[in-house]
């Protein structure tokens, strides 16, 4: 009679890393896999982003941002930016893109979103330390001494993009058209985000209305803790600490009630 080969067992932590891993893999081969310079559209994006604007109104932006230069003041405040709305986007579709693999069982429903939002935030962090050397290389003056309020910021920007991101994607899945119309409200964002100008040039009635939206808060600290000299107003962390905790509750409760219909659909 043959020995029968043993089957390894793994507890269901594991399987999951494993699955998140080969969801991670597949996004990054989606994502890069398909353009010719691949990896390198991710750090060029950011970089279009500031030559156009940079050029539109980096002279008249500049002279109002002293102690940090403009150009990487302004990529900064889009890098934060594309933390919070690249969650935010990709959950929208995250269901419907991996709907076929969804019929293994070793796949749940939050392992696609686990897997974006991951995906998002390891390549942004690594746009942001890359840029951050460049930038020391061509003579940048940039502190080291705060890199804790650095990863402090980006962790609520993060953790608040893939609230909205749980929220918004089992929104989408009840309903096709919340796909068009979250676009669409984000657009602003990059005008009442401070990510063109400084918080501080503008208005007190402005900066009042201003700071209600954290990410103001968490892009001005980002920039603070870089350049120590640079004035953030009255930004702190613990509004967007609240706001992201409230944002990611509401995501899991959401996404918890509605599990069984996603896994069914």
């Amino acid at each position: 009679m043959p020995t029968p080969i043993p089957i390894p067992k793994r507890s269901p932590w594991v399987s999951q890393v494993l699955v998140i891993r080969a969801l991670l893999n597949r996004e990054m081969a989606t994502r890069f896999g398909e353009y010719k310079l691949g990896f390198f559209w991710m750090l060029f994006e950011p970089l279009l982003g500031v030559i156009v604007i940079g050029l539109v109104i980096g002279t008249l932006a500049g002279r109002t941002v002293p102690e940090i230069p403009y150009a990487f003041f302004l990529l900064n405040g889009m890098l934060m930016l594309k933390l919070f709305t690249a969650p935010l986007n990709s959950g929208l579709n995250a269901i419907d893109s991996n709907q076929g693999l969804l019929v293994y069982p070793t796949v749940r429903p939050l392992d696609p979103f686990l897997a974006r939002f991951i995906f998002h935030f390891l390549t942004t962090v690594f746009s942001f330390a890359l840029f951050c050397v460049i930038g020391m290389w061509m003579g940048i003056v940039i502190s080291l001494g705060q890199l804790h309020v650095i990863a402090i910021a980006y962790l609520l920007t993060w953790f608040a993009g893939c609230g909205f991101g749980l929220i918004f994607g089992v929104a989408a899945a009840h309903y096709r058209e919340i796909e068009k119309i979250v676009p669409v409200l984000q657009r602003p964002l990059l005008f009442v985000s401070a990510v063109m100008f400084p918080f501080t040039a503008l208005p007190e009635s402005i900066q009042k209305l201003m700071l209600y939206n954290p990410l103001v808060h968490n892009i001005e600290l980002s920039r603070k803790a870089l350049f120590p000299f640079y004035n953030t107003g009255d930004a702190n962390l613990y509004y967007p600490a609240a706001f992201a905790v409230v944002v990611m509750a509401a995501g899991l409760t959401l996404f918890h009630n509605s599990r069984n219909f996603l896994s069914q659909r």
